[in-house]
C-alpha cells in the first residue's frame, strides 16, 4: 500500500528560464570570435604553406599541433577567466567558484 506525500507548490522560476536560453547564447557568443581567430589562422597557414616549409626543416607534426593547442588553451583560460569574473559575482554567487568557472572552461 502506498501513501502519497504532499508535495510543495510548483513554482515557476523566470529566472532559470531566462538563464537556460541566455547563459548558453552569451557563452556561444563568446566563443565565436576565438573559434573564427584560430581557424583563419589555421587556413592562412596553408595558403602560405608554412607548415610543409617548416616540415622541410625537421617539424614534426606533433608540436605544430601542440603549439595550436596550447595556443587555444591559452585563450580558453582567458575568456573562461574573464567570463567567469562577471558571471560569479552578478549572477551565481551562490555556486562554487571553481564549478563555475570548469563549467564555462570545458564548454570552451
Amino acid at each position: 500500500m502506498s501513501i502519497p506525500q504532499k508535495m510543495p507548490p510548483y513554482v515557476e522560476d523566470g529566472f532559470g528560464m531566462f538563464i537556460d536560453v541566455a547563459l548558453v547564447m552569451f557563452l556561444f557568443l563568446v566563443y565565436v570570435p576565438a573559434l573564427y581567430r584560430t581557424v583563419y589562422r589555421i587556413v592562412q597557414e596553408k595558403e602560405n604553406r608554412a607548415k610543409e616549409s617548416m616540415r622541410m626543416m625537421g617539424l614534426k607534426d606533433l608540436p605544430y599541433w601542440a603549439s595550436w593547442f596550447c595556443y587555444y588553451t591559452i585563450v580558453n583560460i582567458m575568456i573562461s577567466t574573464l567570463s567567469w569574473l562577471i558571471l560569479y559575482t552578478m549572477v551565481f554567487s551562490n555556486v562554487s567558484g571553481f564549478i563555475c568557472w570548469g563549467m564555462i572552461f570545458f564548454f570552451g
